[in-house]
C-alpha cells in the first residue's frame, strides 16, 4: 500500500476513533446522574423511616399516657367511693392521700402527653414533607431513567455504525499497529497522526532531528515521534520548506527508530 493512503486511512480513522471514545465516554457518564438522584432519593429515605420510627414510638407512648390516664381515673373514682364508707378520721387520710397521689400521676401523665402530642405533629409535618419529596425523587429518576435508556440506545446504534466505517477502513492494517493507534489516538486527546511543520512535530512541537525528518519525508515506511509517540507525516506545502542542507542531527543519539 501506498504510505499516502496510509496516512489517508489513518486519519480518517483518527476521527472515527476521536467520535468513539466521546461515545463511549458519554455513554459511561449517563449512569452516573442516575446514580447521584438515586443516592439522593435514598437520603430522603433514610431520614423518612427515622421519623417514622420516632412518630410510630411516640405513638405507642400516647396512647399508653391514654391508656394510664384513664387508670388513674378510676382508681379516683373508686377511692371517692370507699371514703363514703369509713368509719374513721384517720382512714378518711389514708384514702384522700390516695386520691391526691392518683390525680398527681393523672397530671404527669397529662403533662407528658401534651408534650409528645406537639412532638408528634412536627413529626407527621416532617413525614408528609418527606413523603412528597420521595415521590417528587421518584418521578425525577423515572423520567430521567427514560431518558438515559433513550441516550444510551442511540449511542448504541451510532457506534455500531462507526463500527461498519472502521472496518471498513482498516481492514487491510496491520493488527498490532491499529492497536497501537488505537491507544495513541486514546490517550493524546484525539490526535494520533500529526504532520511536522518547519522541523517541529504538530503534536508536542518540539523539533524534531534532520534525518529523521528526512526519513519521513521519504516515505518509505511509518515513522512515530520520538517525543510524543504520534504517527508523523510529511507536507509538502510552500510554507513548509525543509532545507536538507541544514546541519543534521544524528537521531541514533535520541532514539532508536524500531521502538
Amino acid at each position: 500500500m501506498i504510505i499516502n493512503e496510509v496516512y489517508d486511512k489513518l486519519l480518517n480513522y483518527q476521527s472515527i476513533l476521536t467520535e468513539k471514545f466521546k461515545l463511549e465516554e458519554k455513554k459511561s457518564e449517563l449512569p452516573k446522574v442516575l446514580s447521584s438522584k438515586n443516592e439522593v432519593l435514598n437520603r430522603i429515605k433514610k431520614a423518612y423511616l427515622s421519623k417514622y420510627n420516632q412518630f410510630k414510638k411516640l405513638e405507642e407512648n400516647i396512647n399508653v399516657y391514654h391508656r394510664r390516664m384513664n387508670e388513674m381515673k378510676l382508681k379516683q373514682q373508686e377511692l371517692e367511693e370507699k371514703t363514703k364508707f369509713v368509719k374513721s378520721q384517720r382512714e378518711y387520710e389514708a384514702l384522700d392521700r390516695e386520691v391526691g397521689q392518683a390525680k398527681q400521676r393523672e397530671d404527669e401523665y397529662q403533662f407528658q402527653l401534651m408534650q409528645d402530642q406537639r412532638i408528634i405533629e412536627d413529626l407527621r409535618n416532617a413525614i408528609e414533607n418527606y413523603e412528597l419529596s420521595m415521590k417528587q425523587q421518584e418521578e425525577e429518576i423515572t423520567k430521567e431513567t427514560e431518558r438515559v435508556d433513550s441516550e444510551v440506545e442511540k449511542i448504541k446504534e451510532k457506534l455500531d455504525e462507526l463500527k461498519g466505517q472502521e472496518e471498513t477502513i482498516v481492514n487491510d492494517l496491520d493488527e498490532g499497529f491499529r492497536y497501537k493507534f488505537e491507544k495513541i489516538v486514546k490517550n493524546k486527546e484525539g490526535f494520533g497522526i500529526v504532520s511536522i511543520l518547519k522541523g517541529f512535530c504538530n503534536g508536542c512541537h518540539l523539533v524534531l532531528p534532520s534525518e529523521f525528518i528526512n526519513k519521513v519525508r521519504s516515505g518509505n515506511d511509518i515513522y512515530f515521534c520520538p517525543y510524543c509517540s504520534r504517527v508523523l507525516y510529511y507536507e509538502e506545502t510552500n510554507d513548509n520548506i525543509f532545507a536538507l542542507e541544514e546541519e543534521e542531527m544524528d537521531d541514533d543519539e535520541f532514539f532508536e527508530m524500531d521502538d
